[in-house]
C-alpha cells in the first residue's frame, strides 16, 4: 500500500468505507437540539493532523476522516489525543478544494480496538456549501437549530394565497424578522426596491411562474437571494430555479424548524464566516470607547435596515459616515473599508437604491462584530 495514501490506521478506501459503515450503523449521526451546525458525511483516506504540543514542537499525523460541519471536523486515529490540544488540519477535496484551518481537539471517544474518533472545532467557521459542492436545490442546510430571535433583516414574501401568508407569518412570529408582503410580480418589485435581505416566493402567483417573478426582480437590479417554495421537487424544476437565478428551493409542506433552517442559511450562513471580534490591544488608548461601540452598534444597524426600508438617504449617509469614521480605529478594518465603499456608493447615486447592495452587505458584516469571550480564570 502506498504510505502517501494511507493513514495511522492503515485502512484504505476500502477498508475506511467499511469500517466508516459500521461506525454509522452503531453511533448514527442525528439531530441534536444543542447542535449549531449540520455534520455532513466526509470520508477521506488522508488527511495531515498537526499536533501543537505544549513544549513548542509539532508532530504530524495521517489521519482518516469521518465528517464535517462549518465549525469543526471527526477523524479517526489509532490513539487517543487530549482534549485541549491545539491542532491544524489538512485536507484535499474532490474537485481540488482543499482545507487548511486551525483548531482545537474538543473529544476522543475509543471506539473499540486502535479506532479513536476525535472531535476538532475549528477556530473559524468554514462554508460547508464551498467546500462539499453542496447544491442549493437539494436543500443543502448547514446550521442545525436555529435560535428565532437570532434572526433579523427584513423578509419580502410573495403569495396570492391569504392562507399561506397567515400561515407563514404566524411560523416567523417569534423571530426579529420584518416581514413585507406582496400578491403580484409587480408589487413584488416595488417592496423589493425598498430593500430586504431575502425574499420568500410561491412557484406561481396569478398566472406568473416563479421564473417571471425571477425575472423582474433582476431586471429591476435587485439581487436579494430568492428562496422558493414549490412542492414539485422534479429535476426539472430544480433546473429550472437555477437557470432562473434562484438561490435556493424549499418543499412544500415544510415544517416550522425547517423554514427557519431555510431562511438562515441565506441571513446567517451565507454572510457570515464567524464572529468578528476587534484586533485592537487592550493597551491602545481607543479600547476604552470600544464597549461603548459595542453597546451602540446594534441600534446603529437597526437603524439602517430601517433607513434602507424607507429609502431614508440621509440617515444612511449618516450612519456609513459614522462607522467608516470609527470601526477601522476601533480594530474592525474590513467593517470601515464596507462603510467607505458604501457611502462612495450612496455619493455616486442619487438614491438608497443604488447603493442597496452595498447597504446590505455592510449590515450583514456588522452583524458579525461581537465582543471577545472574556477569559477563564
Amino acid at each position: 500500500m502506498d504510505e502517501s495514501q494511507t493513514n495511522t490506521l492503515r485502512l484504505g478506501i476500502r477498508e475506511l468505507h467499511a469500517l466508516l459503515d459500521k461506525i454509522e450503523r452503531e453511533r448514527p449521526l442525528s439531530k441534536n437540539a444543542c447542535r449549531e451546525f449540520v455534520r455532513w458525511e466526509f470520508r477521506i483516506v488522508r488527511a495531515d493532523l498537526t499536533i501543537e504540543h505544549t513544549s513548542g514542537s509539532k508532530v504530524t499525523l495521517p489521519v482518516a476522516t469521518r465528517n464535517i460541519s462549518r465549525g469543526g471536523i471527526s477523524i479517526l486515529h489509532s490513539s487517543f489525543i487530549y482534549p485541549g490540544s491545539v491542532c491544524n488540519i489538512t485536507a484535499e477535496f474532490e474537485g481540488g478544494n482543499k482545507l487548511e484551518i486551525n483548531g482545537t481537539v474538543k473529544r476522543c471517544d475509543h471506539l473499540g480496538g486502535k479506532v479513536h474518533e476525535i472531535g476538532i472545532e475549528f477556530d473559524k467557521e468554514v462554508s460547508t456549501k464551498e467546500l462539499l459542492g453542496l447544491d442549493p436545490m437539494q436543500e443543502a442546510y448547514s446550521l442545525e437549530c436555529i435560535d428565532p430571535t437570532g434572526l433579523h433583516g427584513t423578509v419580502l414574501l410573495i403569495t396570492s394565497s391569504d392562507l399561506d401568508q397567515q400561515l407563514l407569518i404566524r411560523l416567523l412570529e417569534e423571530t426579529s424578522l420584518s416581514i413585507s408582503v406582496a400578491d403580484t410580480p409587480e408589487t413584488a418589485v416595488q417592496r423589493a426596491k425598498k430593500g430586504c435581505e431575502l425574499i420568500l416566493t410561491e412557484f406561481a402567483i396569478e398566472g406568473h411562474s416563479a421564473s417571471d417573478i425571477l425575472a423582474s426582480l433582476r431586471g429591476e437590479g435587485i439581487d436579494s437571494p430568492v428562496l422558493v417554495m414549490t412542492s414539485d421537487t422534479s429535476q426539472n424544476v430544480r433546473d429550472e430555479m437555477r437557470m432562473a437565478g434562484a438561490s435556493g428551493l424549499i418543499t412544500k409542506p415544510f415544517t416550522r424548524e425547517r423554514l427557519l433552517q431555510a431562511l438562515a442559511e441565506f441571513l446567517l450562513a451565507d454572510g457570515d464566516t464567524g464572529p468578528l471580534y476587534s484586533t485592537l490591544p487592550t493597551e491602545d488608548p481607543a479600547y476604552e470607547i470600544l464597549s461603548k461601540f459595542l453597546s451602540d452598534l446594534s441600534r446603529m444597524i437597526l437603524t439602517l435596515e430601517r433607513s434602507l426600508q424607507d429609502s431614508d438617504y440621509d440617515n444612511c449617509l449618516n450612519i456609513c459616515r459614522s462607522l467608516a469614521c470609527s470601526a477601522a480605529p476601533l480594530g474592525f478594518e474590513s467593517i470601515g473599508q464596507l462603510a467607505v465603499q458604501t457611502e462612495c456608493a450612496l455619493m455616486q447615486g442619487t438614491a438608497v437604491r443604488d447603493a442597496a447592495a452595498d447597504i446590505r452587505q455592510l449590515i450583514i458584516a456588522c452583524r458579525r462584530i461581537k465582543a471577545k469571550p472574556k477569559a477563564v480564570a
